[in-house]
């Protein structure tokens, strides 16, 4: 890791706007990565912590990045696997998918999009890492499949037939009563 010259000294006022900026506007996207993909709402906002204070300690690779977001997204994604091969049983928990019901006026319409969106939810839970961490960065966190496959280091028309096993994956858990 190319650790900023100074690592434990105090940012300059550019590099505590760049940081702030990148919070501002990345925060809620890596707690959402973190969350839906992984499942660690417990130590979601400590690893989201985690990511921002690695990138203030390797500033120049982080200013190097033609993607900022993808470098964010890249140290969010280490930083969960390194947990997982810490944990002793090496198993990714169940992640949950982002709560968007349609809050709209008639009650029985909301109750039944409630219920669509938790079964949707637990089907996204159910299917392997791999394929799950491809339906949230296309998803929930709006990627391009380019960038996805940047993002994982595997080929762009890998990222595009996992997609396409997830969608089938997903039709398969939910049955043929569940129309998107």
């Amino acid at each position: 890791m190319n650790l900023h010259p100074d690592a434990h000294a105090p940012l300059s006022p550019a590099e505590r706007e760049l940081l702030a900026e990148l919070v501002r506007d990345m925060g809620p996207r890596v707690l959402a990565y973190v969350r839906r993909v992984y499942g660690m709402n417990q130590d979601a906002e400590e690893i989201a912590a985690e990511t921002f204070c690695r990138a203030a300690a390797n500033l120049r690779a982080l200013r190097a990045s033609a993607r900022r977001d993808l470098y964010l997204l890249t140290v969010a994604r280490n930083l969960c696997r390194d947990r997982f091969r810490r944990a002793s049983s090496g198993r990714l928990p169940d992640a949950p998918l982002a709560d968007q019901a349609a809050h709209d006026g008639d009650p029985a319409a909301r109750l039944i999009s409630e219920e669509r969106v938790r079964a949707l939810r637990t089907a996204v839970a159910r299917l392997p890492v791999h394929l799950r961490e491809i339906v949230v960065l296309r998803l929930c966190v709006n990627l391009r499949f380019e960038d996805i496959a940047a993002l994982l280091g595997i080929p762009l028309g890998t990222a595009l037939s996992r997609m396409h096993a997830a969608l089938q994956c997903l039709r398969q858990i939910l049955g043929p009563d569940y129309d998107a």
